[in-house]
């Protein structure tokens, strides 16, 4: 039995005491582009624009038809990996002395590395970095790192403060032939105003794979003493989607709000996790408090404190870094609250984690994936069982090709967004009626004893 006739089947027997939904039992549907028609399942991952349709916390009012209009096995896809995990790895940094103009990219060095492999002393041949000048380039050894590179943080020990430097940063391959994967400032500035500081260290890289890197001073600032360099990679699962960067949109600021904030408001409920803070204008400084809240309350959750800066260094801007808060309860209503009056509303980015499903492929395309219903809410479906026995030919880390969304197409409207009508309470209504004839008996049966009184 093939693979496909063992997925079928397990959906069948899943859906078989399940009441069949109809696209018209939602507001809208989206297209799903499949080109691959030999695959048996298939992973959607879910945009705002979906989320802005859904009824249901828990994502039920969500169902995949296929052409014939009848539904086919769906469900959220369990991923078998935990969350991204961090890792902070300190690099091996020897100090190169200056090199000429015309050989810059043609280093003619002596390596003698240790038992591990890893570079213990390096030798270029030059003549020696002048006293005055300092140590502007650094090679670092990246061999032992298995992941890639996304950002490295940069640590010194002298200047405490009045830093700004700007570096650029090389990956190589065979100490010779080099490619630029990142540039940037960073800067440590101890401000009068409110006590204020200004710290980045962070340069962030186009997620660097090699075993040398080569980083590179660009200003003339002063010599940053005791050097150090961290490299943070990010490891993910096989299932576990790229994080994602929304920009929320100002809006009207509400009546309970303290003077001065700034209302936002994303296209749907997002469970966010980072942002990032942007000001509107150059050279400016600003201590603020994000907070959260959903539609009309007035109780506002705290997720995070920084100091928002936006400074030009001649052709370049050097903004503050992101500021990550965890994954918590999807959020819509944002709040940036300034502890100085600003004149214009800051940027602010939000990232989250899509959420994915998976569908299996019965019956023919194309496919369509229906959203939003105030009534309907899709079968339970086993559909990971189906999928360990793919993974047990395919592999443990085999998941479904991703098929594309497409623009939403109105199906009910917002008629499927309507919720149905109470139900009339019989049993309620029932109750009253025996206790009024009751009464009525009671009643009659008084009269009755004052009749044959008389």
């Amino acid at each position: 039995m093939s693979a496909r006739t063992v997925l079928m089947a397990a959906g069948l027997l899943a859906a078989r005491g399940a009441a069949a939904g109809t696209p018209a039992d939602y507001a809208v549907t989206f297209a799903l582009d499949t080109p691959d028609a030999a695959a048996s399942a298939w992973t959607v991952e879910l945009t705002p624009d979906v989320h802005a349709w859904l009824q249901d916390a828990a994502l039920r009012d969500l169902e995949v038809f296929n052409a014939a209009g009848q539904p086919v096995p769906f469900a959220r896809l369990a991923t078998p990996a935990e969350r991204p995990r961090t890792q902070a790895v300190a690099l091996p940094l020897l100090a190169l002395p200056p090199v000429k103009a015309a050989g810059a990219n043609d280093l003619r060095l002596v390596i003698e590395r240790d038992a591990a492999g890893r570079l213990r002393r390096l030798d270029a041949g030059e003549q020696a970095a002048p006293a005055s000048g300092g140590t502007r380039d650094w090679l670092l050894d990246a061999s032992a790192l298995a992941q890639p590179i996304e950002r490295l943080e940069l640590g010194w020990n002298a200047p405490a403060t009045g830093v700004v430097a700007r570096f650029r940063v090389e990956a190589g391959d065979d100490l010779q032939h080099w490619r630029e994967v990142g540039s940037g400032s960073v800067l440590a500035l101890a401000l009068e105003q409110d006590g204020a500081r200004l710290d980045k260290r962070d340069l962030a890289l186009d997620a660097a794979r090699a075993p040398y890197l080569r980083l590179q001073r660009l200003d003339d600032g002063p010599e940053l003493n005791g050097l150090h360099v961290q490299a943070h990679t990010v490891e993910r699962g096989p299932a576990a989607p790229a994080r994602a960067w929304l920009e929320a949109s100002h809006a009207a600021t509400g009546p309970d709000a303290a003077a001065g904030s700034f209302d936002y408001i994303l296209p749907a409920a997002l469970a966010v996790e980072a942002a990032r803070i942007e000001l509107a204008s150059d050279n400016a400084l600003a201590p603020l408090t994000l907070a959260a809240g959903a539609n009309g309350a007035s109780a506002w959750r705290e997720l995070a404190r920084v100091t928002a800066f936006r400074l030009r260094l001649g052709d370049e801007r050097v903004f503050n870094d992101e500021v990550a808060f965890g994954p918590g309860v999807p959020v819509r209503m944002l709040r940036l609250t300034p502890a100085v009056p600003l004149a214009a509303p800051p940027r602010l980015q939000l990232a989250w984690q899509p959420e994915r499903f998976v569908f299996l492929a019965e019956g023919d395309g194309p496919y369509r994936l229906a959203a939003g219903s105030a009534r309907a809410r899709r079968a339970d479906y086993p559909i990971e069982a189906a999928l360990a026995g793919l993974r047990a030919k395919l592999g443990r880390d085999w998941q479904p090709p991703l098929a594309s969304l497409g623009a939403a197409q109105e199906s009910a409207g917002q008629t499927a967004l309507t919720p149905p009508p109470a139900p009339i309470p019989w049993r309620r209504w029932l109750l009253w009626a025996v206790l009024v004839a009751g009464a009525a008996a009671v009643g009659g049966f008084a009269l009755s004893l004052l009749r044959e009184r008389r």
